[in-house]
Parts: structure tokens; C-alpha cells; sequence
């Protein structure tokens, strides 16, 4: 199978641009540190989607991580416990998991809601490799 690629979106009408970008860049520095990826990085402005904003040439919020399959259970464990923090914040986690050219997108505002997301995620990926 190929690598899987995971995007994640932070929204919080709430925080000023800076510090929703934070968050996010530190979401990315642990995942770094903490999860074997094969590549991780904020999303570049390419293709600007619908309601996204641009900060500094990246998408204000969002981050993609790309990890084989045998350590996608590491990542979803590790976004778990971070994503469970910041919903508890009042956030919103929009994801986007994409494995053979196929792509899952799930939204949560609430820690029900993100167990759910993972749960279908992981299915959605056993159904899809090859």
C-alpha cells in the first residue's frame, strides 16, 4: 500500500489568526517528535479552498502528515489524545485521509464526534489498500 496522507484543519473563530497558526505549528512539532512520519508540513496556498485563508504562504490552520501504513494507528492514537485537548477548547477538527487516490473527510466539535471520525478513518483505510 501506499503512504497515507492526513490533512487536518483547526478552526476557532474565537483566536485571532497568529494564534490559531500556532496551535497549529506546534500540533505539527509534536507530530514530528512523537509519530514516525514519512513527511509532515503546513499546507501551502495552491489550490485555496473554499473559506480557507492564507497566512504567510501556507493555509491558515491546517497541516498534512503522510505515514505508511504500519504506523497510521500511531498517528490516530497521537491525534486523539492532542485533538481531544483542543476540542475540550472549543475547537473544530476537520480531516482529510487519502490513501490510493481515494479520500475520507470527517468533521468534529466534540470528543464523541472525533472518536467516531478516527473509527471511520481506520475503516475507510482497511477498505482501500490494495
Amino acid at each position: 500500500m501506499s503512504n497515507i496522507q492526513v490533512k487536518i484543519a483547526l478552526l476557532d473563530e474565537r483566536l485571532e489568526d497568529g494564534e490559531l497558526q500556532e496551535i497549529t505549528e506546534n500540533l505539527l512539532q509534536d507530530i514530528k517528535q512523537e509519530v514516525e512520519v514519512e513527511s509532515a508540513g503546513l499546507v501551502p496556498v495552491e489550490n485555496l479552498p473554499k473559506d480557507a485563508k492564507p497566512i504567510g504562504g501556507f493555509l491558515l490552520g491546517m497541516l498534512m502528515a503522510e505515514v505508511n501504513a504500519a504506523n497510521i494507528k500511531f498517528l490516530f492514537r497521537f491525534l486523539s489524545d492532542r485533538l481531544l485537548r483542543l476540542l475540550g477548547l472549543g475547537k473544530i477538527v476537520e480531516m482529510e485521509v487519502t490513501v490510493n487516490g481515494k479520500t475520507f473527510k470527517g468533521k468534529a466539535s466534540s470528543i464523541v464526534e472525533l472518536n467516531e471520525v478516527l473509527k471511520v478513518a481506520q475503516k475507510f483505510i482497511e477498505e482501500n489498500k490494495e
